[in-house]
């Protein structure tokens, strides 16, 4: 007979990791109930992780220009794509709250002196 694995995602709200561990242990303990262990049927949680974002705004921007410069650096056509398109999401991220906001107003004029600045100059603009 084949096996089968399934993979489930539980949310849950927890005061901490210590609690949201039991929380965990404790819908594995239920999941087990209709499984065979002499069958050699396991029931797993492989992992527990917190789905709140602990970086401040500011700090993830600043990462996400310094991958974009990373990437930009590269002078590989493909990664010069990907570093455009993580320009645009700074670009989203950081003027978003406006009303008036639209991504009318991002400048691909203004990523490509920003590149040439990284290429040409050796800067590291927009990150500190």
């Amino acid at each position: 007979m084949p096996r089968y694995v399934s993979t489930f995602r539980a949310v849950y709200d927890a005061s901490d990791d210590v609690e949201a561990m039991i929380i965990a242990d404790q819908i594995r303990a239920n999941g087990e109930v209709d499984l065979d262990e002499d069958e050699g049927d396991t029931f797993e949680c492989t992992q527990t992780t917190s789905n709140t974002l602990e970086i401040q705004p500011a700090e993830s921007l600043t990462i996400l220009r310094k991958a974009r410069n990373l990437l930009i650096k590269t002078r590989i056509k493909q990664c010069f794509i990907q570093a455009r398109e993580l320009d645009q999401m700074i670009y989203a991220l950081q003027f978003r709250d406006a009303p008036e906001f639209t991504m009318a107003g991002y400048s691909y004029g203004d990523f490509m002196d920003l590149t040439s600045r990284i290429l040409t100059l050796g800067e590291e603009p927009d990150v500190g």
